[in-house]
């Protein structure tokens, strides 16, 4: 396996009981952190950060090895997974969850992908299915009994949907080849996608597709980034010259000073 950024440690703990396990897994890599639930404000410990290079082939024995070459994880936290993926599907819950419970055959229509291998989240009346690697879901619930997994565009979409604004918000993530755009109009989502992009001037071109498909005018729209700080701070000042608002994503201070992505920081506050 070809790491990079593995800085694992092990964490004096005492009581696990006393702690929040808060984990990321993608298909480029894992970060793990510790958070001390009696004392919120002391900082966040990091377990791990891991990334890889390679196909998708093997990406869950890649995953199962990282867990057990950290068994401090196995330890009896509380758990918080959020699992990155492209492969995701918002629908309606009163369409996915009818008599017939159509949710895995619609995912199936867009994705490849088993129904014992689909996840789903719940929110605000839209259900979010999604799936990663075959198997990932069974090894989870095995491995972390009672760990609350989640979509990372879920996670995303509740904490970024908390906060308000007098205009419609989107918030793009940027990350390894990948942007997430989250689309909010108040506290209504409109849109969560993940795109992938080869240059800057791919995400610029997803935001004003999307922009246009839904008919938001750049001069009342507010656009928040976050992620890979010169591809951010790049976009940043070329979009102030044609969105009314571009700011950066605001971060809890004790978040960036872990440095976690944006999904593990939106998901330690869960």
């Amino acid at each position: 396996m070809d790491e990079s950024g593995n800085n694992s440690r092990s964490i004096p703990v005492g009581d696990p009981s006393d702690w929040r396990l808060v984990m990321v897994i993608s298909r480029h890599g894992m970060e793990a952190y510790l958070r001390n639930v009696e004392n919120p404000m002391s900082d966040v410990e990091t377990m791990f950060r891991l990334s890889w290079e390679g196909d998708d082939d093997n990406l869950l024995s890649r995953i199962e090895n990282a867990v057990y070459d950290h068994p401090q994880l196995l330890d009896d936290f509380a758990a918080d997974i959020a699992i990155e993926t492209n492969r995701v599907l918002w629908a309606p819950e009163a369409v996915v969850d009818g008599d017939d419970d159509p949710g895995e055959m619609i995912f199936k229509e867009v994705f490849a992908a088993d129904d014992d291998d689909i996840m789903r989240d719940y929110a605000d009346g839209c259900v979010c299915l999604y799936t990663l690697a075959p198997g990932l879901q069974s090894f989870l619930q095995r491995t972390f009994p009672g760990a609350r997994i989640r979509c990372h565009q879920s996670v995303l979409v509740r904490r970024l949907g908390e906060r308000t604004a007098d205009m419609p918000r989107v918030y793009i993530d940027v990350r390894r080849n990948e942007a997430d755009y989250i689309v909010m109009d108040g506290r209504r989502l409109l849109l969560a996608v993940t795109h992938d992009w080869h240059d800057k001037e791919d995400i610029r071109y997803h935001l004003f597709n999307i922009l246009e498909v839904y008919g938001l005018d750049p001069k009342a729209v507010h656009v928040s980034l976050s992620g890979e700080r010169e591809i951010r701070n790049e976009l940043v000042q070329e979009l102030r010259r044609e969105v009314a608002y571009v700011m950066m994503t605001l971060v809890p201070g004790i978040a960036v000073k872990a440095g976690m992505s944006l999904t593990a920081a939106m998901l330690m506050r869960t």
